[in-house]
C-alpha cells in the first residue's frame, strides 16, 4: 500500500515535506505553506529555495537535491516546484484527476450537492494551467448534467436555469437541494411512523386473536374452568383494592398498573388467599423500601456552597430507572379511584429535536430536557462527538457537584469546554437562536436546555398545559402542528 507524503507547517521554521509519494495536491499544499512562510519571514526570492530544502525529508527527493544542489539553488521557487513536479509526479496525474471529475455524479457521491460541488471544484483547481481544466461554464454544465432526476427537474423550473454564473448558480442549487432533502426526509419520517403504527396494531390484533383462541380452547373444558374461576369481587374487596392503588384484575397491591393494562391476568381459585388490610400495608411498606434502595441519581444537580459562590450546577434530578420517565406518579390512575390532591411526580418536559452537525449530511435526532431550574445549557460528550462541532474553552471553568450512585457523597467536577449550537424542531419549522452548551458527563438526558436557552428564545412554559411556546412565533415546541404529506400534483401540471 502506497504512503502519501504530507506537509507539516511550523511557525518558526520552513515547512516540512514528509517521506512518501508526491501528489499534485500535496505539492500545491507545500507550495502554499512555503509562500506563507516567505511572506511572514520576509525572505528574499534568492534565498527562498535554500531555506526550504532542509524541510524535505523524502530520501529520493533529498538525493536528487544533493546531486543537483548548485543548479537547484539557482532556481526561483516557482521553478523549483515545477522541476519537483516534473520529476516526482506520476506521468498520468492529469488523466487521473480528470477521470475523477468526469464520471462523478451527485447520486454516486452519496453527499449533498454543496459538498459534491466543492469536491469537484477542488479537483478542478489542481488542473489549473493544464489543457484539462474546466472553465466556469463547463464546470457548471457538468454539475447540472450529473444531478439526480428530481433535483434536475427543480433546477429546470427555477431561476438557476437562466443564471449560469458559477457562484450564484451553485448557491441557488444548494438552496433547492436542501429544501428537497428536508422534504424527502420528512416524508420518510411520516412513512416510517405509519409503518411503526401499523406494526403495533398488527401485534395488538395478533395478541387479541391468541387470547380469543385461548378462551375458546378453555371453553372446551368447562368443568376445569368452573373449578378454577374466582367469584366476582365484593364491594368491600373492590374498595380495599382501590384505596391501596391496586389492580382489580390480578388482585395485587401497589403493582404500578391498573386493570386495563394488566398483563398478569386473573388469579385462579386454587391457592388463592383472601385479601386483607394487613396484606395491603405489607405491600406498601415493601414497595417504599424497594424504591429507597433502587432509585439513584445519576446527573449533575443544583447546589449552593456557602464557601464558594462560583460553585453551582444546573439541572433537575431524574431517576435512573426507565420507569421514572413514563409514570406520572406512584399512584395508579384507576378510573374508580379519584384523588383531588396533587400527584407525587409528573413527567419531565422532553423536546424531541434535531441538530445539524459537521460529520453527517443529515441532522442528528436527540431528546432535550427543558428545565427552567437550570442556569446552564448542558450537552453530553457522546453527542458532541457524533456532531463533530468545534469545541471552545471556558476562561473560567464551571464547577458543579455530581451526585454519585448509591452514595450520599458529592464530588465536585470542573467543566472546561463548550460548543455553539442551535436546535431545530423535527418538522424543520422552528430553529432556536445559537446557544453555548457546556459539555458535561453524567447527564440524565443528551441535552439539558436551561434558562439561557429558554430566556434567549422567549420561551414561555405552561406546566398545566405542558406547553413551551415561543412568544415571537407562537410555535409550541412540545405540541407542534401536525405534519401532513404534500398534496399530489394537479392533472394540469402533470400534463405539462
Amino acid at each position: 500500500m502506497l504512503t502519501l507524503a504530507t506537509v507539516e507547517p511550523t511557525s518558526s521554521k520552513a515547512p516540512v515535506l514528509t517521506t512518501g509519494d508526491l501528489t499534485l495536491a500535496v505539492a500545491m499544499d507545500f507550495e502554499n505553506v512555503a509562500q506563507d512562510f516567505f511572506v511572514a519571514k520576509s525572505v528574499p526570492p534568492k534565498k527562498q529555495v535554500s531555506l526550504i530544502l532542509p524541510g524535505i525529508k523524502d530520501i529520493q527527493i533529498h538525493d536528487w537535491i544533493t546531486a543537483n544542489r548548485a543548479c537547484i539553488t539557482s532556481l526561483s521557487f516557482d521553478g523549483f516546484i515545477k522541476e519537483l513536479c516534473e520529476n516526482y509526479l506520476q506521468n498520468d496525474w492529469e488523466d487521473q484527476i480528470r477521470n475523477q471529475i468526469l464520471p462523478s455524479t451527485l447520486a454516486s457521491s452519496g453527499k449533498s450537492f454543496w459538498n459534491w460541488s466543492q469536491q469537484l471544484l477542488s479537483l478542478n483547481c489542481l488542473l489549473c494551467n493544464t489543457p484539462s481544466v474546466l472553465d466556469d461554464t463547463a464546470l457548471c454544465n457538468h454539475l447540472e448534467a450529473h444531478l439526480d432526476n428530481e433535483l434536475k427537474e427543480k433546477v429546470k423550473h427555477s431561476e438557476a436555469q437562466n443564471d449560469k454564473v458559477f457562484k450564484t448558480w451553485v448557491s441557488t442549487v444548494r438552496v433547492l437541494d436542501k429544501a428537497h432533502t428536508t422534504k424527502n426526509k420528512r416524508q420518510l419520517d411520516l412513512i416510517e411512523g405509519a409503518l411503526q403504527c401499523q406494526a403495533k396494531h398488527q401485534v395488538t390484533d395478533a395478541n387479541a386473536l391468541c387470547g380469543h383462541s385461548h378462551r375458546n380452547n378453555a371453553a372446551t373444558s368447562t368443568s376445569t374452568t368452573a373449578s378454577n374461576c374466582l367469584a366476582p369481587l365484593t364491594e368491600g374487596k373492590h374498595t380495599l383494592l382501590n384505596e391501596h392503588d391496586s389492580c382489580t384484575k390480578c388482585h395485587c397491591f401497589y403493582v404500578g398498573h391498573c386493570s386495563h393494562n394488566c398483563t398478569l391476568g386473573f388469579p385462579t381459585a386454587k391457592g388463592y388467599k383472601t385479601l386483607t388490610i394487613a396484606d395491603a400495608l405489607a405491600a406498601k411498606k415493601s414497595k417504599a423500601t424497594t424504591k429507597m434502595n433502587t432509585k439513584a441519581v445519576s446527573t449533575t444537580i443544583s447546589t449552593v456552597d456557602s464557601s464558594n459562590d462560583n460553585i453551582a450546577a444546573a439541572v433537575a434530578v431524574l431517576p435512573q430507572s426507565p420507569g421514572g420517565y413514563t409514570s406520572d406518579s406512584d399512584e395508579d390512575t384507576d378510573v374508580s379511584h379519584h384523588d383531588v390532591s396533587a400527584p407525587i411526580r409528573v413527567k419531565h418536559l422532553f423536546w424531541n429535536c434535531q441538530i445539524h452537525g459537521l460529520i453527517n449530511d443529515f441532522p442528528v435526532k436527540t431528546k432535550a430536557l427543558l428545565d427552567n431550574s437550570a442556569h446552564l445549557v448542558l450537552i453530553c460528550p457522546e453527542l458532541v462527538a457524533e456532531l463533530g462541532l468545534k469545541r471552545y474553552h471556558l476562561q473560567v471553568p464551571e464547577i458543579v457537584d455530581i451526585a454519585l450512585k448509591n452514595s450520599d457523597a458529592k464530588q465536585k467536577c470542573k467543566l472546561f469546554d463548550y460548543i455553539k449550537i442551535s436546535f431545530t424542531s423535527l418538522d424543520s419549522v422552528w430553529t432556536s437562536c445559537k446557544a453555548k452548551a457546556i459539555i458535561s458527563p453524567g447527564l440524565c438526558a443528551p441535552v439539558i436546555l436551561g434558562l439561557p436557552f429558554l430566556q434567549h428564545n422567549s420561551i414561555v412554559t405552561d406546566h398545566a398545559n405542558r406547553s413551551c411556546i415561543d412568544k415571537k412565533t407562537n410555535y409550541d415546541l412540545l405540541n407542534p402542528p401536525p405534519c401532513l404529506p404534500p398534496s399530489p400534483p394537479s392533472l394540469t401540471y402533470m400534463n405539462k
